[in-house]
């Protein structure tokens, strides 16, 4: 607000301008404290999220400030619009002049509710957390269930393996056991063992014998106390009877009978202890006399068995310390092929989550009532000093003196505009037809100038001039290109024996399973089309039938394609024509029989874009003859797609690295690995001196 303007309006002028400069303080701290509460769940870090809130906070507090200085206006018209053709009597002049302004209100208190929903979304991620969190763990635990299944079956795998040579240690210990007692036969093992096992037995029998005789002589003791009292008369006890006599049939005379008996039993069983112990002496007599014949020395056959065993121990072992790093081996790889589905927890993951728990038949009325309470009450305090503002507000004066100095200030400025400016004419304004000469982005100039040409490098060599542009083929339609390309190529092959020696077991073994482009392939394709602008030009070295060249080309980039083998460049024509015929724009190729880069052909001039080579599964002798020179033409391109594993040769690890470094000396860095699986390895390189404009360097794939 205009201070120097504010002095010479009313009182009430100054304190609603104090009102709303302390509305939109409250406001700056509720827009702070809701985001900074919200954005926790994916911000963890203090400092982050401290500036994340303020910038917000600040946004949306600027933006309020310049909507309150709308509302000036706006409470002013409305008024202005109430006292319209007043002393008109027809009320639909009356309804017009007051819905002038209305537009403009209507879509004021709209942005105020669309900033209301937007942070009350946010709170309500924060507010429900943790339910949310448990359905997307849910989720995530139901998902990853193969993964799961197929660890718990690798480590059953590992543990049966591990049982199976700790059963065949035990194996060996027991045979060299049964060596180094001496049996000569399993028999007399047999024997030993039922000696030892049945003497074991009777001192087993002797304890619970003697147990049975020291309780049945604790009770006789028990019962002859019971005896002198009721022989003597005594009641000492509840169960005593207190009459005295021990003639039949008192119960001193029964019980007298009782300990006879119990006499005479443990008689018999103190008989049973002394032929059990006899028979268990005996049994070990038998035992020892069998173990007296054993062979105190190691024999050959008990070494040998020995070094087996200490083998077989130390690959135990080592296979069960090699246990957890299998295991997590075959996890990294589940991870990789996309088995495991890792947690993700962001807004949009949450907003899914949410509406599921809304849907949820128990908990569902629950969340959608809390989740509408949030909304009233989030729209409630942004809405407040909207409401306040426009509907509540007196008249001011410092509304109608801003707007009449608007007013004046327009005026005077179309005023000066048609007292210095007059109409231009038409003569001074150049145009550029669709056929005259492009050059690189230099603006045309005046009727007459010459445009500036750019310099650029001049090999050997240019490429077809660059035509319109094509439409792309949309990526779900690639199903379709591809099955007319094997339908064509498939009967092309039955025309020719030549044509199948031309094809060779690669191209006659994909054609056999109706698939033409190889996974490798459409990785490039579809890495291309997300990181590329149409302006960039593709030169694939080694075609074949030309399945990458033309995947690109239907992409909308301009393509051109190498082929040494006269057989499979006549192939790769024929197929662009017959697809050209069925409907599938294929003008954005171009293909040249030649070695390269003998027959490369630039006109840096009409390229258009940023150069791209590609080369994938490109192994010959012709080529290794004259790899340097390949490489070395490289140095002509923007970047390089590779397959560092079939560059000429199959590559391995040390080479792979000696050509990245050659690479490197031409200016050419990693940007990302497109495609890895097996002995695949495609990456892209870009110049670091010439980044182009048709390249998405920062864009994910």
């Amino acid at each position: 607000m205009d201070p120097a303007v504010l002095e010479d309006c009313p009182a009430t002028d100054r304190i609603w301008a104090a009102q709303l400069g302390f509305s939109l303080i409250l406001n700056f701290i509720v827009v702070f404290g809701l985001t900074y509460y919200s954005v926790g769940y994916f911000l963890g870090e203090f400092h982050v999220r401290l500036f994340v809130a303020l910038v917000v906070a600040a946004v949306l507090m600027t933006f309020d400030r310049a909507l309150f200085q709308f509302d000036w206006f706006t409470v002013a018209l409305l008024h202005e619009a109430r006292d319209v053709d007043r002393e008109h009597s027809a009320s639909l002049r009356r309804v017009i002049a007051f819905a002038r302004p209305f537009w403009r209100l209507s879509l004021r208190l709209l942005i105020s509710l669309a900033i209301a929903y937007t942070l009350s979304v946010f709170a309500e991620l924060a507010a429900f957390d943790e339910a949310i969190r448990e359905k997307i763990v849910a989720t995530n635990t139901v998902e990853n269930e193969p993964y799961r299944q197929k660890v718990s079956g690798f480590e059953k795998g590992l543990d049966e393996k591990l049982a199976e040579r700790r059963a065949a240690i035990g194996r060996l210990e027991r045979d060299i056991a049964s060596l180094q007692r001496g049996f000569v036969s399993q028999a007399e093992q047999d024997e030993y063992d039922l000696l030892r096992r049945n003497a074991a037995d009777a001192r087993a029998r002797i304890t619970t014998v003697e147990a049975a005789v020291a309780d049945n002589e604790k009770r006789i003791r028990e019962l002859n106390e019971d005896i002198y009292a009721e022989r003597y008369g005594l009641k000492d006890k509840p169960h005593r009877t207190g009459r005295p006599g021990c003639d039949a049939p008192s119960l001193c005379y029964s019980l007298v009978v009782t300990v006879r008996e119990m006499r005479e039993a443990n008689d018999k069983l103190i008989k049973e202890i002394e032929a059990l112990g006899a028979r268990a002496v005996e049994l070990d007599g038998k035992a020892s006399d069998l173990a007296k014949r054993r062979n105190a020395s190691e024999s050959d056959v008990v070494v040998s068995m020995r070094k087996d065993l200490e083998a077989l121990r130390t690959e135990t072992a080592a296979f069960e310390a090699q246990r957890p790093a299998l295991l997590a081996g075959f996890e990294t790889q589940l991870k990789q092929d996309g088995t495991y589905r890792p947690l993700r927890d962001d807004p949009i993951i949450r907003l899914g989550a949410l509406d599921e728990l809304r849907r949820d038949p128990v908990r569902g009325a629950s969340f959608t009532q809390m989740s509408w309470l949030i909304k009233a009450f989030i729209a409630f305090l942004e809405l407040a000093p909207v409401l306040a503002k426009l509907f509540f507000a007196p008249p001011t004066v410092y509304s109608a003196r801003i707007r009449a100095a608007v007013v004046v200030g327009q005026s005077r400025s179309l005023q000066e505009m048609k007292d210095n400016f007059a109409p231009a004419p038409l003569s001074v304004i150049d145009m550029v037809g669709i056929k005259e000469q492009r050059t690189a982005g230099v603006i045309a100039g005046p009727s007459g100038v010459q445009a500036p040409k750019l310099a650029a490098p001049q090999p050997a060599a240019a490429m077809p001039v660059q035509g319109p542009t094509f439409e792309p083929l949309p990526r779900s339609a690639f199903g379709a290109f591809e099955k007319a390309a094997v339908s064509w190529l498939t009967d092309w092959l039955e025309t020719d024996p030549d044509h199948k020696r031309a094809a060779g077991d690669y191209y006659i073994g994909r054609l056999a399973q109706d698939h033409l482009f190889v996974d490798a392939d459409l990785a490039i394709v579809d890495y291309s089309r997300a990181r590329f602008f149409r302006q960039a030009c593709f030169f694939e070295l080694g075609v074949g039938f030309g399945e990458l060249s033309l995947c690109l080309a239907m992409s909308g980039f301009r393509t051109v394609g190498f082929e040494s083998d006269a057989a499979r460049y006549e192939a790769a024509s024929a197929l662009a024509t017959a697809l050209l015929q069925q409907g599938f724009d294929t003008r954005n190729l171009s293909l040249v029989y030649g070695t390269f880069p003998d027959v490369l052909r630039i006109d840096w001039s009409d390229l258009g874009g940023e150069s791209v080579f590609v080369s994938t599964n490109v192994t010959s002798s012709l080529m290794m003859q004259m790899i340097d020179h390949v490489i070395w033409s490289l140095r002509l391109f923007n970047h390089l797609i590779i397959d560092l594993s079939r560059f000429g040769e199959v590559r391995d690890s040390a080479s792979q690295l000696a050509l990245i470094a050659r690479l490197n000396e031409l200016g050419f860095q990693e940007v990302a690995r497109i495609y890895t699986l097996g002995d695949t390895d495609i990456r892209h390189f870009a110049h670091k001196q010439r980044p182009g404009g048709s390249f998405r360097p920062h864009e994910p794939v």
